[in-house]
């Protein structure tokens, strides 16, 4: 037995509905989410002559903050809700210490330093996909210019 052409209609609208409703939804939540302070944005071009390795932290696609690489130290990422992760910084890079996600790959992606982050497969960066964070190791003297010539 087939479905009419009218509850076909109808079924489509429905599911139209449904996904315009939760890319509102999703629109609305990312306006709630706290933006990085304009001074973690700014922090790079101030600091590039104090250290020689930076880790951005970038939470929903947005710079959370910048720290600059050279003491050993814990940053803490707190989302609220439970949704927490440590960052243990080394003076040459960084490993996601731990976090209250269930699988815990993030904890298990290695250190990055500023010696390993070409070679390892996943570059520069540690993911924790379930809290929608991205570590990046920044090393400034390997960045290169867009002015420069291709080699």
């Amino acid at each position: 037995m087939h479905d009419s052409p009218t509850a076909f209609k109808k079924r489509n609208l429905i599911v139209i509905g449904a996904l315009l409703l939760l890319a509102a939804l999703l629109l609305i939540l990312s306006r709630l989410i706290p933006s990085p302070s304009a001074d973690a944005q700014k922090a790079l071009p101030e600091k590039a002559e104090e250290a020689d390795a930076y880790l951005f932290i970038i939470l929903n696609n947005r710079v959370w903050g910048i720290e600059a690489l050279g003491a050993e130290r814990e940053v803490t990422v707190d989302q609220g809700n439970g949704v927490v992760n440590v960052i243990h910084l080394l003076p040459n890079g960084f490993y996601m210490a731990s976090s209250t996600c269930d699988n815990q790959l993030c904890v298990t992606e290695g250190t990055v330093t500023t010696e390993n982050y070409q070679s390892r497969f996943l570059g520069a960066s540690v993911y924790c996909l379930p809290h929608q964070l991205q570590l990046e190791l920044v090393v400034p003297s390997a960045t290169r210019s867009p002015d420069a010539p291709d080699n």
